[in-house]
């Protein structure tokens, strides 16, 4: 089985060598924009960009909906399609990394028949941990833009009182904003459109449309509703919608302190266990000692 192991170890290196070198010169330009940090194997996806255009591989139903969703929401509508080539391309990478590493250690360790359910095991695992990566990646942004969404509303509220129109508000909101935050980012990509030259409602639209949260999407249904018909129901109706982002925050935020607080029941199991060998060892020592 030994002698398997390696000849699968062989097939896979060779298959992943020929793609490279068929596909790198080709597609090494597209992944060039991607940041070296967050993809220090972006030398390697070339041939697997040429493995999944070749066999044409693309999710289907609510997989890819749902897939769509997290990519619009991380990089925004108009990297999509590239963003959605590049995730094939890691589960593709991630599936021959399984492949090898499983067989290389199935190889070493002489293991022998169960080799062939940890081989494929092993490399469809790693080709699913690309969406969990991506599903982590995309919760992390979720939240944060569900953090400072409150804060937000309540800046623009209080300047629009102040006598600021709501463009004048948000460009000054977004200026003043944290740069590492990605609600403030979002903010002034907005702004920037309407000064190159976008409409307005345009502009709204296409930040509800990267952003895709209901407080955004209704938050923007308000700005667009109050540009139509005008009125003053709009600082009203800002305020209700800023007094129930801060509720859901706190339930958030009481959420994650029930998570932190069941996570710290182990540890203190086993410090609880651990005084309890202690009190107890002496004793345990001494009725020995007697007997």
């Amino acid at each position: 089985m030994t002698i398997v192991n390696g000849a699968l170890l062989l097939i896979f290196i060779l298959v992943f060598a020929i793609c490279h070198g068929v596909y790198s010169k080709r597609l090494a330009g597209f992944f060039e924009p991607l940041d070296i940090k967050d993809y220090p194997y972006k030398a390697f996806l070339p041939a697997c960009l040429g493995i999944v255009e070749t066999l044409k591989l693309s999710g289907k139903g609510r997989y890819q909906t749902r897939l769509n969703q997290k990519i619009s929401l991380l990089y925004g509508n108009r990297f999509m399609a590239y963003y959605n080539k590049v995730h094939w391309s890691v589960k593709v990478f991630c599936l021959f990394l399984g492949l090898i590493i499983s067989s290389f250690i199935c190889f070493a360790g002489g293991i022998g028949y169960q080799s062939l359910v940890i081989i494929p095991a092993s490399g469809i695992g790693l080709f699913f941990l690309a969406d969990k990566n991506l599903d982590d990646l995309y919760r992390e942004r979720k939240l944060r833009l569900e953090r400072d969404f409150p804060d937000f509303i309540s800046k623009l509220v209080l300047l629009i009182n102040a006598g600021l129109n709501v463009r004048q508000a948000i460009e000054r909101i977004a200026s003043e904003g944290s740069k590492d935050s990605p609600l403030y980012q979002e903010l002034r990509t907005m702004v920037l459109d309407i000064q190159s030259g976008m409409l307005e409602d345009e502009a709204y639209a296409a930040f509800s449309e990267r952003c895709r949260i209901k407080q955004f999407t209704n938050f923007v249904s308000i700005i667009r509703q109050n540009m139509k018909l005008g009125g003053s129901q709009m600082l009203f109706e800002l305020k209700r919608l800023g007094t129930e982002c801060w509720e859901m925050r706190k339930n958030v935020a009481r959420q994650l302190g029930e998570k932190a607080s069941s996570k710290l029941m182990l540890p203190l199991a086993i410090m609880f266990l651990a005084i309890i060998l202690i009190c107890v060892a002496p004793v345990i020592l001494e009725f020995r000692s007697v007997f």
